[in-house]
Order: C-alpha cells, then structure tokens, then sequence
C-alpha cells in the first residue's frame, strides 16, 4: 500500500475512533462494533456482533483482510 493511502486510511480510522463501525472480513464476514484502536497491521473494535447476532466483547482484524469499513454513526 502506497504511503499516501496508508495516511488517508490513518487519517479517517483516527477520526473514526470511538464511534460504532461495520467491517468485513475476507468477503465473508461482516461485523459491527466501537472502534478502539488500530495501527499498521490491525484493527481492533470492541461490543461486537455479527450479521447472525453472535456478540462478543472485542475483535481483532488484520488490515490486510477487511474489504470494507462503514461508519454507522
């Protein structure tokens, strides 16, 4: 990924901090949560649920297997 991608990807993950996502994941899955943190290599969102309701407290995604991040809020 090219450095100005990686700043834009920085830029708008840092204003969306704190503030109720969706995300998917390898084309298969798709998740909803807060997001808490992230850096170069991961995501990490907190209240979790799938698109089947399973609900967990966080999740951790590598960068490299999200397709998509919403902002819901």
């Amino acid at each position: 990924m090219s450095e100005e991608k990686l700043l834009l990807l920085d830029k708008t993950l840092e204003a969306w901090k704190g503030k109720r996502v969706a995300l998917a994941v390898s084309g298969d899955h798709s998740f909803t949560g807060v997001l808490k943190d992230f850096d170069e290599e991961v995501i990490v969102l907190e209240n979790v649920a799938d698109v089947v309701g399973n609900r967990g407290k966080a999740l951790i995604v590598k960068i490299d297997d999200v397709n998509w991040i919403m902002l819901l809020e």
